[in-house]
């Protein structure tokens, strides 16, 4: 009878020892994987000796916000789990702690649609986005998004309490009250997840629409204009043209290159979107189940248990995805340990203007747009030329 008795309560244990392993390593994996790429932020613009762009910016509040959430969200869960049936605490704590809990998922969900508002801004409404301070509105949109986690939390500190048996748990358990575990369900799916998911999407489809019309106007628009103006010019200012061309090379690479970060960038932070997305959809979706069918959770519950805890990875795959995108970044602030960043050479290709001449110097080499012994007369109809530069 004791021998059954022991093993029976072996197999109950083994799932929560499961639970609680995974949610331990995911905590200590999310702190590890953040701080480290926080790391490489600040060590790579350290060893480029430029200052951390708008997203990396944004990204550095991404890394606060999985931090927080692997401290206060999962390393709180692991200590109730650990201490159940009864709670180490009085009712303040009980609350406070479900409101810490809550806390950094909103800041984190917010944190993303932060990140495609402000890739809208700049590729979709370049004009606008260089007329202001490029760090002041990253600043403002993170610090709304921070606001409105503060703000979204706060029924975490009405809906749970320290009930009489010692525990902390929520007012659902008192009879008549569980359809508003219904409508909290469905305001937390909704708030954190849906609509950030929604208002990401939206924002990038105008960016990745954006994108993929600028590639077909510029590829199109040198073979359009040699078509329409070639036929109207003369054969010195072609000449002249030509040797424009050649002499703009360099500005032109460092366009395409240019354009080619730009997209690794909104290539990265979608990424991040979606697996965003895909990762807490389960957890979501999976809660409104439970929610409106109770009895899943009698038949199903350690299925819906790990399904639930596929959320938590979130915290830990952001900085990984940043790692992969930006390779090169991570490999120099790794390098820059070892040789010191002052050894370690950027190897990007900038354009640089010198103290008493506004000519661009692209390499070591000044580009001069103006002949100095060379005088044309152009007709109107001859600068169609130059503009297909």
């Amino acid at each position: 009878m004791n021998s059954s008795n022991s093993e029976k309560a072996q197999t109950n244990e083994n799932p929560v020892f499961v639970y609680l392993l995974h949610m331990i390593l995911t905590m200590v994996f999310g702190i590890c994987g953040n701080l480290f790429l926080t790391f490489v932020i600040w060590r790579g613009s350290k060893v480029t000796k430029h200052r951390i762009s708008p997203v990396q910016l944004l990204l550095l509040h991404t890394c606060v916000a999985d931090i927080l959430f692997a401290i206060f969200s999962l390393g709180t869960e692991v200590a109730i789990i650990a201490s159940l049936p009864n709670f180490h605490g009085n009712d303040l704590v009980c609350k406070l702690t479900r409101y810490l809990q809550a806390f950094p998922m909103y800041a984190s969900a917010f944190l993303l649609v932060v990140i495609s508002a402000d890739r809208y801004q700049a590729i979709c409404r370049p004009l606008a986005h260089y007329r202001t301070d490029r760090y002041r509105r990253p600043n403002c949109l993170a610090t709304t998004a921070w606001l409105l986690a503060f703000a979204c939390s706060t029924p975490q500190l009405f809906i749970w309490k320290k009930s009489l048996k010692g525990s902390c748990t929520t007012v659902f358990s008192i009879s008549g009250h569980e359809h508003w575990l219904k409508i909290y369900v469905i305001y937390f799916g909704v708030v954190a997840w849906l609509i950030p998911s929604v208002l990401a999407g939206v924002f990038y489809y105008f960016v990745c629409t954006t994108v993929w019309k600028s590639k077909v106007t510029v590829a199109r628009l040198p073979s359009y204009l040699n078509e329409k103006c070639d036929r109207r010019v003369s054969e010195p200012t072609r000449e002249y043209v030509n040797g424009l061309r050649e002499k703009s090379l360099g500005l032109r690479n460092q366009t395409s290159e240019f354009d080619r970060k730009r997209i690794q960038t909104v290539r990265l932070t979608l990424t991040i979107i979606v697996c965003n997305f895909l990762l807490w959809a389960p957890f979501c979706c999976m809660n409104v189940f439970y929610a409106f069918i109770p009895s899943l959770g009698r038949t199903y519950g350690y299925i819906i248990n790990y399904i639930l805890i596929l959320g938590n990875l979130n915290s830990c795959v952001n900085p990984w995805i940043y790692i992969l995108f930006n390779s090169r970044i991570t490999k120099r602030a790794l390098t820059s340990i070892v040789y010191g960043s002052e050894n370690i050479s950027p190897q990007t290709s900038r354009i640089t203007y010198g103290k008493r001449s506004s000519e661009p110097v692209v390499n070591d080499t000044k580009t001069t747009l103006t002949p100095k012994t060379t005088r044309l007369s152009m007709t109107t109809t001859d600068t169609c030329s130059v503009v297909a530069i």
